[in-house]
């Protein structure tokens, strides 16, 4: 082997290994910045009377509701996604609660991608980008949060979104006194912390 195949092979090991280990670091580092973004800036309004009420008052809406119930409103969500329109996309994405978090959003300078929040059972209540399904209970965003504690987090891996590295992060809606209400996931623009 010539000197400059072991180069080659040299380089093409170290470029190996450095592309195993920099995601680990790379996950490591945007946790840590997610976790001091949620203490400076999301845990002044997460608690706001807007989103204590919208939820609570979307959970007294669905006191009892059935799964099949749940079904059939996810199922409408979806065909009115691929409709690009209809009266429940509508009564979500236009309501007041929406306008508040697409603010929150806006306020953000980029920093935030997308905010939705759900109820005690995983249903939207509002957001400010359309989400492909209405129910979100059923996934780990709502699961690691509300079913765990006031003060759970959930922190996903880093996915590339349209060219901008995007982690959600999920917290649960709890009243002052821990009493859950509901989720909350927040895609955070990684490069911009």
């Amino acid at each position: 082997m010539t000197l400059s195949n072991r180069s080659i092979i040299t380089g093409l090991v170290l470029l190996l290994t450095t592309s195993l280990i920099a995601p680990s670091a790379f996950a490591d580092n945007h946790e840590a910045k997610i976790k001091a973004y949620i203490e400076s800036n999301i845990r002044a309004w997460l608690s706001s009377e807007e989103i204590i009420n919208a939820v609570d008052q979307q959970n007294i809406n669905h006191f009892g509701i059935t799964e099949e119930e749940i079904d059939r409103l996810d199922q409408r969500w979806r065909m009115e996604r691929l409709r690009n329109s209809g009266s429940l996309i509508s009564s979500i994405m236009g309501n007041q609660f929406s306008a508040f978090l697409r603010g929150i959003k806006a306020a953000s300078g980029g920093v935030i991608t997308e905010i939705f929040v759900m109820d005690n059972v995983g249903l939207n209540v509002g957001q400010t980008n359309g989400t492909g399904d209405l129910m979100q209970g059923d996934e780990a965003k709502w699961q690691k949060t509300y079913l765990v504690s006031a003060d759970a987090v959930y922190i996903d891996a880093v996915e590339e979104e349209d060219g901008v590295n995007v982690s959600q992060v999920s917290l649960t809606v709890a009243r002052p006194n821990t009493a859950r209400l509901g989720a909350i996931t927040i895609g955070i623009n990684v490069d911009a912390l």
